[in-house]
């Protein structure tokens, strides 16, 4: 129960092993799949917009995370990881055969309702197989493996995409040359399946009132607790905010770097890579250095306030290295609040409620990035309409100033908090040789 360690036989390694495996596979089939979708798109002269399709199939279903997160506290969790990885390794395998526009947008939409519901279950689980005071560990580890994943799937990607690996083995495949990708991403699945099927997870029994036996009691049940935790409430918003400023950043970094700085195609990358890196540091940080998350408000709060900082100084800074330090700052706060987050909602929440507060979290979280997507650009459009020029600069301040004012509010909401419950001895430094072994050495 306390060890937390990627190598070994411990329940988290197994659980840690699957999901690293299972984001390989959700990574690698989205990137291969928008290449298809383009290839497809070739036929009729439309591959720029044919591409989106699957990205568009993917974020519809966000609004279903709320009632995801039933299954996971009526259901049994390891059962649930096991059918959601069964199932996406047989919609993944479809890809093969998938020359139709259509049918790939139904595939995809399916594979990400699985998704969401595989996720839940699983921050519901780990609480299960590792003790409280090693929640802050766990995930980060388990971030960890889920974003190193994202540049490994697509360096993989673009390795195989070139050569037709399998072309002469699968019949009536696509004619695709990167038809490869789907079948490593089905067996990344069916490990993860494997895998999972060795974790000792038992299904948590839920009281319900009499005439509340049912999915939608459930989901009612869940969704009056979340909306009546004041503390909650706090937390989640806190970091929806972070990521409403994330969203206008992915959304309206590229025109601001290439026509408004005046860099070229490649900046965005360098600037995606820095936020991207400043998350993973931040992950290695929380790991070797917070034990236990107590005062969880101020800390998130003190978080945001260092990513809407930074954020805010990236955006009007002078040269193009200062820049790319800035953003690394603002992937630093970004992350740490996000794990902060994971570790306060798992160790707060009742094991009965966790599904379905994970549930709301994400579906609260998605729909802070669709809202980005969507209006950074059109309020952007609208401002320069009265301010020509000035519109993407203004949507990234307002982003940077509203993350930087979340979190001090949060910060001033968390205040009393961490007088009472922080202590200095909720801080521990350990080597980074800590990512392999546990805190306490147990014997396996």
């Amino acid at each position: 129960m306390n060890q937390v360690k990627i190598f070994s036989r411990s329940p988290f390694s197994l659980l840690w092993w699957s999901g690293t495996l299972s984001s390989f596979g959700d990574w690698g089939t989205l990137f291969a799949s928008v290449a298809l979708a383009s290839y497809l798109g070739k036929k009729s002269g439309n591959s720029e917009l044919t591409a989106i399709i699957p990205v568009i199939a993917r974020v519809i279903p966000a609004f279903l995370s709320s009632f995801a997160g039933v299954f996971a506290d009526r259901f049994n969790k390891k059962a649930i990881l096991v059918f959601c990885d069964l199932s996406r390794m047989l919609i993944v395998f479809s890809l093969v055969y998938v020359n139709s526009l259509t049918i790939l947008f139904l595939v995809n939409f399916l594979s990400e309702i699985f998704s969401l519901v595989r996720q839940p279950a699983r921050e519901a689980a780990l609480p299960e197989i590792v003790n409280s005071q090693h929640l802050v560990k766990a995930n980060s580890l388990s971030a960890l493996g889920t974003y190193v994943t994202l540049p490994l799937a697509s360096l993989f990607f673009g390795l195989v995409v070139d050569f037709d690996l399998l072309g002469n083995f699968l019949l009536n495949s696509n004619g695709w040359p990167g038809t490869a990708v789907f079948f490593v991403d089905t067996i990344t699945f069916a490990l993860s399946a494997y895998l999972v099927s060795f974790i000792p997870l038992s299904k948590v029994k839920v009281l319900r009132e009499e005439g509340e036996d049912n999915l939608f009691g459930d989901y009612k049940e869940g969704f009056v607790y979340f909306v009546n935790n004041k503390k909650l409430k706090i937390v989640v918003f806190s970091i929806c905010s972070s990521l409403f400023g994330a969203g206008s950043l992915f959304v309206l970094g590229h025109p601001y770097l290439t026509q408004f700085i005046g860099y070229t195609e490649s900046a965005f990358g360098f600037v995606i890579t820095s936020f991207g890196v400043g998350v993973l540091f931040s992950m290695l940080i929380l790991n070797s250095f917070l034990q236990e998350v107590k005062g969880a408000s101020f800390l998130i709060g003190l978080s945001l306030l260092i990513a809407g900082l930074s954020l805010y100084i990236a955006i009007n800074s002078a040269g193009f290295t200062f820049f790319l330090i800035s953003i690394f700052i603002a992937g630093l706060g970004t992350g740490s609040g996000y794990i902060i987050t994971l570790s306060y909602l798992q160790f707060s929440t009742p094991a009965s409620m966790r599904g379905r507060v994970f549930g709301n979290f994400y579906s609260l979280g998605r729909l802070a990035l669709l809202l980005a997507f969507f209006s950074s650009g059109v309020l952007a459009t609208f401002i320069n309409n009265i301010a020509p020029g000035k519109g993407t600069v203004y949507v990234l301040e307002f982003s940077a100033i509203l993350i930087l004012i979340t979190g001090i509010l949060a910060m001033v909401i968390g205040r009393r908090e961490l007088l009472k419950e922080f202590s200095i001895n909720n801080f521990e430094i350990k080597s980074l040789g800590s990512l392999l072994i546990s805190v306490e050495d147990e014997p396996e």
